[in-house]
């Protein structure tokens, strides 16, 4: 296959600063150049739009892809809702297919890797069809140490089915503080070191888990006792998020999922910890739920890994990153565009250890690439592309992964033309 460059509006390397007019050129998986001189061979102009990385969802849960829209109603406590989600299962058990779709979505929404919260290990004929490079965190639950045994047990299956597997790459989810024996993440955290993998937990997600963290009481033990699986043994007083983060703190790489209430020592913990352990931001899921104002800018301000994800579709209307940047955007005012494209590309390369294959436009990169429709109107006056790609309503009109064109997102502008 010959090379081929393809020229925009503004290439966003996310490496350097914004390219108006440039060029990229691909050949086979690989990005071989980036600028603004017209490349010899087969070229495509683009035409009005923002050529960056290919985007990343650093957490998502793509067996909940066959819900219409979020369950329950906004507002709604995260133990409540949680009841919802059981009910779900209980009536449409996870299928290949809700993954499939999934992936499908993703794909066409301009995203080319992402952190799946998976219930079953994937086959690479689910996985590869769509595009998208997976990792898959295998969810581990077990609130009872008669629990743990077995959970180990599927995490060991998952990371041994990995040998081989061609579209997807293997992770352990211990799931949260609520559900998980400290028992079992201890031992989750040994595999994710011994066999390095990433390991992904749901952690200071709200105020009824830290109720039940720091006291053992609250809501989640109420629900924890009507489901039979309480044990007293597991949550004894005093117990903290910062005590839980020193434990993932051992993993291969740890990526803390929402983070809506860490405090200061917990945040300081994770920016000393920058190089193996990272924050997954879940904007839309964070506002359906009328969390407290998340702190990303602390977060960001003491040098601590961010990454965007989208939750499930049981909680955000999709899978889009791009509204998910674009919800950053809204929500947080005073974060520069730039940094907001940032933490939806080179942000979940490094949160999954991948920064030096992918999220950036630069030569000898994976490429991955999306490109995203910009207003004609503002065309000739706009020096800040970013903010322009965060306050227009543009759709992804394309994307590449590992260098092949997805079905189902097309191209505007011109076709090819060999020189």
């Amino acid at each position: 296959m010959p090379p081929l460059s393809l020229r925009a509006r503004w290439v966003l390397p996310v490496a350097g600063p914004a390219i108006e007019g440039g060029w990229v050129t691909v050949h086979e998986d690989r990005i071989v150049s980036v600028g603004t001189k017209r490349p010899s061979g087969t070229c495509r102009d683009l035409g009005n739009v923002a050529l960056l990385p290919g985007l990343v969802n650093a957490h998502t849960h793509l067996d909940l892809s066959n819900i219409a829209g979020p369950l329950g109603r906004p507002g709604m406590r995260l133990v409540d809702w949680l009841g919802e989600i059981v009910q779900h299962r209980l009536v449409h058990p996870p299928t290949p297919a809700a993954v499939e779709k999934g992936l499908r979505e993703s794909s066409r929404l301009g995203t080319t890797t992402l952190a799946d919260i998976a219930q079953d290990t994937p086959s690479d004929e689910t996985t590869e069809s769509a595009g998208p490079e997976v990792f898959s965190f295998l969810e581990l639950i077990a609130p009872t140490t008669d629990r743990v045994g077995q959970q180990i047990e599927r995490a060991e299956k998952h990371l041994a089915a990995s040998d081989g597997a061609k579209s997807w790459r293997p992770g352990l989810s211990p799931h949260a503080p609520y559900s998980v024996h400290p028992d079992l993440l201890v031992r989750a955290v040994a595999l994710s070191a011994e066999h390095h993998v990433p390991l992904a937990m749901h952690l200071a997600e709200s105020p009824e888990e830290l109720e039940l963290i720091r006291h053992g009481r609250g809501p989640f033990r109420e629900l924890l006792k009507r489901l039979g699986a309480w044990d007293a043994d597991a949550f004894p007083v005093g117990l903290s998020v910062l005590d839980t983060l020193r434990t993932l703190a051992g993993a291969h790489r740890a990526l803390v999922i929402h983070g809506n209430y860490l405090g200061e020592e917990d945040i300081a913990l994770l920016a000393d910890q920058s190089d193996r352990m990272a924050v997954v931001y879940c904007p839309r899921t964070h506002a359906f739920f009328a969390h407290d104002p998340y702190p990303l800018e602390k977060l960001l301000a003491a040098g601590v890994v961010v990454a965007l994800g989208t939750d499930s579709r049981a909680s955000s209307p999709d899978l889009d990153v791009l509204a998910e940047m674009r919800e950053v955007h809204r929500r947080h005012p005073g974060i520069g565009p730039e940094v907001i494209v940032r933490l939806a590309t080179a942000g979940g390369a490094t949160a999954l250890g991948q920064h030096h294959r992918w999220g950036t436009i630069e030569p000898g990169r994976r490429a991955d690439l999306v490109a995203i429709a910009l207003p004609e109107a503002t065309r000739k006056t706009e020096t800040d592309p970013c903010r322009l790609l965060l306050e227009c309503d543009g759709p992804v009109v394309a994307t590449w992964c590992g260098g092949r064109q997805s079905s189902n997102a097309k191209t505007q502008g011109r076709k090819d033309a060999n020189q």
